[in-house]
């Protein structure tokens, strides 16, 4: 099994790193070895512009936009909680995690207040 830690952030049940990026940071690519094999940790922050069940698309705060993709074993947190690929709305800001440029493995959202309210969350 796979087991990527990055800063701050403990492993989650399935042994993945919980994808956090430090304040500030909004994309980054770790390069490890784990079992003599080389794997490349990508993770992105930026305001959710559109989502699907298989796509979210994320503005970097310096303008980047990212196209991710979404499986159905991506987890979803938003606010902390567990969630569902429907919540993904835009205006949220999410953290995506992916492995070897493969789909995401984790979506953490947050949820802006104002946002929640009209949602009812």
């Amino acid at each position: 099994a796979l087991l990527f830690a990055t800063a701050g952030t403990g492993a989650t049940a399935s042994g993945i790193g919980a994808g956090g990026l430090p304040a500030g940071w909004t994309h980054a690519e770790i390069n490890v070895f784990v079992n003599g094999s080389a794997h490349t940790l990508i993770l992105d922050r930026g305001r959710v512009t559109s989502g699907s069940a298989s796509v979210i698309s994320l503005r970097e705060q310096d303008g980047t936009a990212q196209q991710i993709t979404l499986a159905a074993s991506t987890q979803i947190v938003a606010n902390g909680a567990p969630g569902t690929l429907s919540m993904i709305r835009p205006g949220e800001t999410a953290v995506t995690q992916r492995i070897d440029g493969g789909p995401a493995t984790s979506v953490r959202l947050t949820i802006p207040p104002r946002l929640a309210r009209k949602l009812g969350r």
